[in-house]
Order: structure tokens, then C-alpha cells, then sequence
């Protein structure tokens, strides 16, 4: 049975070809090889171009569907050999988390998505005994998704569809990351991917270090975005847990002292909210755990460990791994007063030698920034 309709396009095929995967290597006739079954892609790979006009061209001619009307086609197929091919408008379903309440019906937008876990397929049934290929546009790109084995795992299907709807969707971020040069003088100056302005002022303050022109400007411009309506935006959801419930009185001081948008205001703010950093850790770690006494580095290290278990994904864009790095370099960086290292880390403020120039408006934002980021992780 077939159906068309406005950009929605299923074709049943009684008999397909039968693909079971892709040889890695060259072999002659009558010797073992390995056969690749699963995997994902992107259009930016070279494999892209060799896996996708072999997985859509026996189908798309046996269905006399024309390639260059597509931007996307999900191909079910059952183990008699028959196929569903569903081509265009496919309605699919993305599980993100959200960085603000979101009301049932409302429009989203990628400066609302916090991370994203899952794609499915809501209006198609898939089992364990079929195989799939899944090929979608993102922007000017593709992704391609094929599992051709008989043991389907639906639970890992949808979360590395997940997975690669991401790093597309967000691949600007994933880029800055592969550029060491780039991304550590990002760091060096305090910057990270926070969830709060990755879909927003990420892409813009990456470019500012990309292209150096009007370099202070241009920062300038991105802490600028972070007016009182924005700050207030972003600390309201935070009294939603308990562990920051309890800290709403000194964590209200610090964001009350940086909206004062004086200096005076900036360096109350750094020295009362950069301490509550560990302090929420570590009052979180020992309501879980009923341990006190532990190091920084285990603390640090169970907050990733949060990350992961909470989105399912050590490459998720709560940037788990990056982010102890992180707080490692910049959080609680080592001071050294005979060579003068003596840049804004907690342990440099809390002895106190921290240099004065170095308690900023920008370094006052990117406390609130880190102290949101840990929320989202806990």
C-alpha cells in the first residue's frame, strides 16, 4: 500500500534487495573478512558518499523516486524482505532538555535546547528483527544512519540518532572543541561552552576569537546580552533544587552585586559566588553519598560522572569531560606569587593574592555561567 501527500511520501516494497553491510577491507574469494553492519555518518565524511548511494539506489529505483527530490528517508526493512520507505516530512520526535519551562503546544527554539538525547519515529513501527536506514538534512548537511544486522537495539537506535542529530545541529560547537589553538585561548581568558549560551551567544563569541578584529568590542557586546532580565531568567529555575534552595540567600547576594553593574559590585560578586561553586558540589556529593571528607578531584569528577549518567551520553552538550578540564585549569588553577601566576582561580582568591585587575564584569558573568552549569549537572 502506498500513500502520497504533500511532501510525505510511503512506499511499501513487496521484495528488496538483501544488504547485510559494508566489507572494510579488499579480500579475495574464499577468505574471512570483516563486514561493517552499523553505523552513523555525516556528509562531512568521506564513507558518507560510498554508504549512502549504496543503502538509497536500489530502493529509490525500484520505487522510481527521483534522489534529488529527497531530504530525508527512513527505510524499514522486515525480515521476509519486504520494505517501508518513508521519504520527505517524516514526522520524528527529538527528547532535549530544556533550559527553561516550557508549556505543552509552545514553540522551541535551539537558544531553548540544553542538550538533546533521543530521536524516534513516533507513526512508524521498527522492531528488534528489522533493519534501518535513516537519512535526514540538517542545514546544508546529512546524516546517515543504517543498522543492518537482525538483533536491533531500539534503545541504542534512538539514542545514537540522538547523538548524531546533535553534532550536527550543533556542530559549530564540536568544532571549536577539535580546535586545541582556538579553544584554549578561549579558556585561558575564563570562556567555555555553557549551556546558557550555546544556541545563542556561543557561535558569536567563537567567531570573535576566530577573526580577532575588534576583539574587545566584540566580548563586550556578548557580556552586554546579560541585562537584568537575562541574569534573572537565568538564576529563576535554580531554586527549583534544593541544594541551591538552601544557598538562595548568599547566591541572591552575589547576582544582586553584579546587576549593581559597578566594580565594586563585580568583585562582591566573584568573591561570593566562586566559593559556592565547590560548596554545591560538595553538599550535593555528601547528600548522596554521606561522605564529607573528600578531595576536590573526586568532587570534580563525580560532577562529570552526574553529567553522563543524566544524559546518556559522554558527548552530550553538557560537555562533560571539557568541562572538568575546565574547572581543573581555570576553577582551581594553582597560583605561583614568586613568577607572578597570579590569575582569578579559587585558590588565588581564597589566599587572597588573586591581582585586582583580574576581578571583572567578565569574570563576574562567568561565575553565574559555571555555577548554571553545574545546575544543569546535578
Amino acid at each position: 500500500m502506498n500513500s502520497i501527500g504533500k511532501n510525505i511520501i510511503h512506499i511499501y516494497l513487496k521484495e528488496v534487495q538483501n544488504i547485510g553491510g559494508f566489507a572494510l577491507t579488499n579480500v579475495e574469494k574464499g577468505n574471512y573478512f570483516w563486514m561493517l553492519t552499523s553505523a552513523t555518518t555525516n556528509s562531512d565524511e568521506s564513507d558518507f558518499y560510498n554508504f549512502i548511494e549504496q543503502l538509497s539506489n536500489p530502493f529509490f529505483n525500484k520505487a522510481g523516486i527521483n534522489p534529488n527530490a529527497v531530504y530525508q528517508f527512513l527505510i524499514i526493512i522486515h525480515t521476509d524482505q519486504s520494505a517501508d520507505l518513508h521519504i520527505n516530512d517524516l514526522p520524528v520526535m527529538i527528547e532535549f532538555m530544556t533550559k527553561r519551562d516550557v508549556k505543552k503546544g509552545e514553540a522551541i527554539s535551539k537558544r531553548d535546547i540544553a542538550d538533546i538525547r533521543r530521536l524516534r519515529f513516533p507513526n512508524v513501527k521498527i522492531t528488534k528483527t528489522d533493519q534501518v536506514i535513516y537519512c535526514f538534512k540538517e542545514g546544508w548537511k546529512f546524516g546517515l544512519f543504517f543498522d543492518l544486522g537482525r538483533e536491533l537495539d531500539l534503545d541504542k537506535m534512538e539514542l545514537d540518532l540522538g547523538t548524531l542529530y546533535r553534532s550536527l545541529s550543533f556542530q559549530y560547537v564540536y568544532e571549536v572543541l577539535k580546535n586545541e589553538i582556538h579553544f584554549e585561548e578561549m579558556i585561558k581568558d575564563g570562556w567555555f561552552p555553557f549551556i546558557e549560551i550555546i544556541g545563542s551567544e556561543f557561535k558569536p563569541l567563537s567567531e570573535v576569537y576566530t577573526n580577532r578584529f575588534h576583539f574587545e568590542e566584540g566580548i563586550n557586546r556578548i557580556v552586554e546580552k546579560f541585562n537584568k532580565a537575562r541574569i534573572e531568567t537565568i538564576i529563576s529555575k535554580w531554586w527549583k533544587k534544593q541544594i541551591f534552595e538552601d544557598k538562595k540567600q548568599i547566591l541572591q547576594a552575589g547576582i544582586n552585586a553584579f546587576l549593581r553593574g559597578d566594580n565594586g559590585g563585580y568583585i562582591n560578586c566573584i568573591n561570593t559566588l566562586l566559593p559556592q561553586i565547590e560548596g554545591i558540589i560538595r553538599l550535593q556529593y555528601f547528600a548522596e553519598t554521606g561522605k564529607g571528607q573528600v578531595r576536590v578531584g573526586e568532587l570534580l569528577s563525580y560532577l562529570v560522572e552526574k553529567g553522563k549518567s543524566k544524559s546518556g551520553s559522554g558527548e552530550s552538550l553538557l560537555l562533560m569531560v571539557p568541562f572538568l578540564n575546565y574547572l581543573k585549569d581555570v576553577v582551581y588553577a594553582n597560583f605561583d606569587v614568586e613568577t607572578g601566576q597570579l590569575d582569578l582561580s579559587r585558590h588565588s582568591l581564597s589566599h587572597g593574592v588573586a591581582k585586582a585587575i583580574t576581578y571583572t564584569r567578565i569574570k563576574a558573568l562567568q561565575a553565574i555561567l559555571i555555577i548554571d552549569q553545574i545546575y544543569f549537572y546535578i
